[in-house]
This record gives structure tokens, C-alpha cells and sequence, in this order.
């Protein structure tokens, strides 16, 4: 219990011991040990990679896979932190005794910096999931004004890169669906015999529009969730 004490101490930099004299200056250096840190976090929490590592383990050979590399990781970075050397000074006839950091600040910071990020994606894991991607149902009812001998045709319903097309009644009501997309945003398109458009912008989430008008300012679109 002492050490794990002391551990404790040396993560919170509460333990009295000197920082090192060790400098990085190679910038590469840095970055290289940080990117290595960054890749023990993804080796850990994400599935691809350790698919990669063992692409036919059962889904409990995984978790202890995982629990392995955690625990080499953690034991790494505790080292890291943790690591101590004891050295002698002489200053005329005393000798004194200073125990130091085996790594430099920085090289602790990014150990700590490791466990922090894997503790966020972790805690980011546990938030549940907001539920299946379902269809939104709407209904649209249409009202224009008359533009020559032109009339409107379709009703064109676009969401990511799937377009449906609705015959269109001025007054009567499309009942229109929107496939599982999340999140949930469209636009809504009135083709004209022309062959002009009135286009009414973009919609966000599955919800009511009362009286949307178009750029044109030829038609106007009310929405209704069913």
C-alpha cells in the first residue's frame, strides 16, 4: 500500500521529489512519443484495431485482449511518471543525498495527458447510444400561385444522396418519408412543367414547418410529423 501511496503522490506531483534536469529539445522526439501515446489509447478502446491485431477472436477473447494491452499501457505510462533516480552531491565535505524524476516534465505530462484522454473516451463510451435511426414521416401540403401556363409536377424530397419525387394537388395533402438518416436534414424542391424549380432551402430534424415560402416566392410549404 506504501507505493501505490506514493504513486499516488508522484501523479499529483505532491511527493517532494525534484523535477529531472532532462530537456527535449528535438520537437520530433516529442511528437514521435506523443503520437505513440495517442496510438496505445486507440489500440485500447476502438474495435478496429484490435480486429487488426486479432481479427478471429470471440467477443470475450477481445475483452481480455483489451484488458491486456490497458494493463501494458498503464504500466508504461505509470513508469513513466513514477520513475525515480538518487543522485549524490558533494558540496565541499557533505555529501546530500536528492532523489529526482528519471523523466523530464514533459514526458510525464504527456504519460498523464494518455490516461486523461483514455478516461474522457472511455466515459464517452458509457453515454448511451440515442436509440436506432428511424424513418421520418411527414405529410406536405402545398399552396402557389398560378405562373403562366406553367403548374407544379413533382414534389422532390432530398436527403443525403437519395432523392424521392411526389405527384403534386394544390391543397391536398403528399404523405412523404424520409429514410433513416441521422442526423435528420433535407430540402424540399417544386418542379414545375417548365422545367423551372422552386426551391424552399433546407430543413433540419424531423420536426413541423408551418408555411415555409420558397426563394422564388412562387409557392409555399406547410410540414406536419406523423
Amino acid at each position: 500500500m506504501g507505493r501505490i501511496a506514493e504513486w499516488a503522490l508522484d501523479w499529483f506531483d505532491r511527493s517532494g521529489v525534484k523535477p529531472s534536469g532532462r530537456r527535449i529539445d528535438d520537437p520530433i522526439t516529442l511528437l514521435q512519443r506523443s503520437f505513440a501515446a495517442l496510438a496505445g489509447i486507440i489500440a485500447v478502446l476502438s474495435n478496429p484495431a484490435v480486429s487488426v491485431l486479432a481479427p478471429h477472436l470471440n467477443a470475450n477473447a477481445v475483452v481480455v485482449l483489451r484488458a491486456l494491452i490497458a494493463f501494458a499501457t498503464l504500466v508504461a505510462v505509470n513508469y513513466v511518471v513514477t520513475a525515480k533516480d538518487v543522485i549524490h552531491q558533494t558540496a565541499g565535505f557533505k555529501v546530500q543525498t536528492l532523489r529526482t524524476y528519471r523523466f523530464s516534465t514533459t514526458e510525464r505530462l504527456i504519460a498523464r495527458g494518455v490516461v486523461a484522454i483514455a478516461l474522457l473516451i472511455f466515459a464517452l463510451n458509457l453515454v448511451p447510444d440515442a436509440g436506432p435511426s428511424r424513418n421520418c414521416e411527414l405529410t406536405a401540403t402545398l399552396d402557389w400561385q398560378p405562373d403562366g401556363s406553367a403548374r407544379p409536377m413533382f414534389l422532390s424530397l432530398a436527403a443525403a444522396d437519395h432523392t424521392d419525387r411526389y405527384g403534386t394537388e394544390q391543397g391536398q395533402p403528399i404523405a412523404m418519408q424520409l429514410r433513416s438518416v441521422r442526423p435528420t436534414v433535407f430540402s424540399i424542391v417544386l418542379e414545375w412543367s417548365d422545367g423551372s424549380r422552386s426551391d424552399f432551402g433546407a430543413f433540419s430534424g424531423c420536426s413541423a414547418v408551418a408555411d415555409r415560402r420558397s426563394k422564388d416566392g412562387r409557392a409555399k410549404v406547410h410540414l406536419v410529423v406523423r
